[in-house]
């Protein structure tokens, strides 16, 4: 059996000004996909043993009528992690790590600008470690958790149109436990123009990649360059 057991609680300090925080102690069983993979580069793994952490987190949020501002900080104390690991050149699976501790802190903005112009953006810094029995990998930083990431939106309203701009930043982090298989740190930005008009249809012209940054996946496959997308939408 499975339980999962949480509490939290907020405390005002100002109308638009609060501490909030939670704590629990989890469960989560592995996913069909963990355990049977695909017919890609994901092997199932039959033999994982559920995930079991004790979390918590706590932090402020300030609201006013033109933005939100929060930061919080967070731990994660994990049993059996359950985590996708790069097995051979072109396949990965999952594995229960056995300990593991994720600590850090996080930051959200969002605000707006003359009613036409909306910003937003978060940034995560996180130390996640290996916490295992094994020597060889004690102190080593888990596969595909990298320590800084950061994305910024922005939309400009004219009209009927909205001219946006995101951007993500992904640190380097690595594809194994023994961090022996780097993968490089990426900056994708994505660009665009979104129309709504006849009939309601939405139109999206967009532009991804626009530096044709060379970048993989988290399992090192290559992902696509510079591209661009036309979009047509129907709300129903």
């Amino acid at each position: 059996r499975l339980v999962t057991l949480r509490a939290g609680f907020r405390l005002d300090l100002m109308p638009w000004a609060w501490l909030k925080a939670n704590v629990g102690k989890s469960h989560r069983a592995p996913t069909f996909y963990e355990l049977f993979g695909d017919r890609g580069g994901v092997v199932g793994n039959t033999s994982l043993e559920p995930e079991k952490g004790v979390v918590w987190d706590a932090g402020i949020r300030l609201e006013g009528e033109r933005g939100v501002l929060e930061a919080a900080v967070f731990e994660h104390r994990y049993s059996q992690l359950i985590q996708f690991v790069q097995i051979s050149q072109g396949a990965s699976r999952a594995s229960n790590t056995g300990k593991a501790r994720v600590r850090g802190m996080e930051w959200t903005v969002q605000t707006r600008v003359f009613d036409r112009l909306s910003l937003s953006g978060n940034y995560t810094f996180q130390r996640a470690l290996d916490r295992s029995r094994f020597l060889h990998r004690q102190g080593k930083q888990l596969p595909n958790r990298p320590a800084h990431e950061a994305q910024a939106n922005g939309a400009l309203q004219l009209g009927d149109a909205a001219v946006f701009y995101e951007y993500t930043f992904e640190d380097g982090n690595f594809l194994d436990r023994a961090n022996l298989r780097p993968i490089p740190a990426r900056h994708i930005h994505n660009t665009g123009i979104r129309w709504t008009g006849f009939a309601h249809f939405r139109f999206t012209v967009e532009a991804k990649n626009l530096l044709n940054n060379q970048v993989a996946d988290l399992w090192g496959y290559p992902l696509p360059g510079r591209s661009y997308f036309l979009t047509v939408q129907k709300p129903f």
